[in-house]
């Protein structure tokens, strides 16, 4: 077992919280943090990382009555400029993609919105864009922000609740097993101020 390249945290920090030595725990604790990190990016609706998104696909305007302004993307904040951004013109037997023109719309990176001066093309899976969002992780340098953006209260959540998953077993003899198919309710485990942290993160979905 092996940390995911886009976990919010680290097995040398959960260890360096819990002062633990040696490498015998390692394999469980890789498994909370892989099992609570894919439970936050759910949670938060929203890939961490950051990545970039090529060609992502979606509805237009006027569906369900709806003359669409705005377009929310998957993943946010946005770095830089859209890559590109465009809408399926022509006929379904001989579709071609136009491009959007920089003026047509306005970018809230942070967010994740576009904005539109006019409204989106009508049409079903006729908007594709491309782009690079998420924070930078790289924990070898965590005070570095040309390395690493990745807010720090949100690394904090994250090996809150892995430490308190690894005590939680530990205090009934399971410290050392593998997670199997058991079955861990992150949830739980949340206090009132990291609720507050994961719903800040939380993809914006209405505006």
């Amino acid at each position: 077992m092996a940390v995911i390249t886009y976990a919010i945290t680290t097995l040398t920090r959960v260890k360096s919280r819990l002062n633990i030595s040696g490498t015998t725990l390692d394999t469980v604790l890789e498994e909370l943090i892989n099992a609570m990190t894919d439970w936050i990016e759910n949670f938060c609706d929203r890939r961490f990382k950051e990545t970039a998104y090529s060609n992502e696909v979606y509805d237009g305007g006027n569906l369900d009555g709806l003359r669409k302004k705005w377009l929310i993307l998957k993943n946010c904040p946005v770095v830089g400029s859209l890559t590109a951004f465009s809408y399926m013109a022509g006929v379904p037997s001989t579709p071609y993609w136009t491009a959007f023109l920089r003026d047509d719309y306005d970018l809230n990176g942070d967010s994740g919105i576009i904005k539109l001066f006019s409204v989106l093309p009508n049409g079903f899976r006729n908007i594709r864009v491309s782009y690079t969002a998420g924070y930078k992780i790289d924990f070898t340098a965590p005070t570095d922000p040309t390395k690493h953006t990745l807010p720090f209260d949100l690394s904090n959540v994250a090996e809150r609740l892995v430490i308190k998953e690894f005590k939680r077993r530990e205090a009934v003899g399971k410290a050392q097993e593998s997670l199997g198919d058991s079955s861990i309710t992150w949830r739980d485990g949340l206090e009132k101020e990291d609720l507050e942290v994961l719903e800040r993160y939380k993809r914006t979905i209405f505006v």
